[in-house]
């Protein structure tokens, strides 16, 4: 595969891969008010539904029966980051990849060695699912510097799928940040979007985030997010409370880990830091460089009284 030699051209792609919200629509179809008003009939059921799916596809803890270690996950997790980008895929689609990894170890047992084969069949699936992206399999074998035959690939993509028993749809972190910053007010909208879509991608690199729901991490993220941008005001408050149906107690443990994982910009000893390098982008507002204060305000992650 060849990269692009207009940088600027990668870039702008780049950004608008990293999106929350279309960037296509017009202003005024963006505006949380009208969007709400559009699915208000919709909201509580969709909601419901998606809470009740992010349950029956949470993978369970599978580090202690598997050789795949918590830091060989997350090179692995960080080589996908450069494989999405490769590709030019969005990042729903590196988020559901991840999440088949996961919920394949959960049920399956693979040796060390096939690890990086199970994350390339797992991507190429979520471009199938999420995008309709059809590349030849033998791309997904020329990134893996050929470490793997065609052969093998379809075959790993055939065991996700028996495994699995096909179910691909799953809500990811960015499925429900998408509602989530539609709530928000408009301010500085779009550095908001870049930085929770940043905060994002790096709970993917910590395999203890699997331990949360992704709504949780959704919200630990715009909690996170939110103090970035204005570290002097409440990130949380009742708004944010009724509409994610979550207290701070709710997501504390979560936004403790997302803001661990922000002031790195990547897992612990992990280089390349392919999160951080790719948000690190004036498009992107540079919002990997954003560092928030060294610690939250204890105030800050207690419940609000009501």
């Amino acid at each position: 595969m060849e990269e692009s030699d207009d940088g600027e051209e990668s870039v702008g792609c780049v950004a608008d891969r990293a999106r929350l919200l279309d960037a296509d629509l017009e202003p005024e179809q963006t505006d949380p008010v009208a969007v709400r008003a559009a699915i208000a009939p919709y909201l509580e059921e969709i909601d419901s539904y998606m809470r009740s799916l992010e349950e029956l596809r949470r993978p369970r803890d599978y580090m202690p029966e598997t050789l795949v270690t918590p830091a060989r996950r997350a090179a692995v997790v960080n080589w996908l980051v450069r494989v999405a980008d490769a590709f030019k895929f969005p990042a729903d689609t590196l988020h559901l990849a991840v999440s088949y990894v996961d919920r394949f170890l959960s049920v399956g047992v693979i040796v060390r060695k096939e690890l990086q084969l199970l994350a390339v069949a797992a991507m190429l699936l979520a471009a199938k699912y999420e995008n309709g992206y059809i590349h030849e399999v033998e791309d997904y074998t020329y990134i893996t510097d050929n470490l793997y035959t065609k052969q093998q690939v379809v075959k790993m993509e055939s065991d996700i799928l028996n495994l699995l028993k096909f179910e691909m749809g799953s809500p990811t972190a960015r499925t429900f940040l998408r509602r989530y910053i539609a709530t928000c007010g408009r301010g500085d909208a779009k550095k908001l979007e870049f930085l929770c879509s940043y905060l994002a991608d790096l709970s993917l690199l910590d395999y203890d985030c699997t331990k949360f729901k992704p709504s949780v991490v959704a919200a630990a993220c715009l909690f996170v997010a939110r103090f970035t941008i204005n570290p002097n005001t409440r990130p949380w408050n009742l708004m944010l409370q009724w509409k994610m149906d979550y207290k701070v107690s709710d997501l504390k443990c979560c936004i403790l880990k997302i803001h661990c994982l922000q002031s790195i910009g990547t897992y612990p000893g992990l280089k390349p830091a392919s999160v951080k390098d790719k948000y690190n982008h004036c498009e992107l507002e540079r919002v990997s460089e954003l560092i928030p204060p060294q610690e939250i305000p204890e105030y800050f992650l207690e419940d609000i009284k009501q």
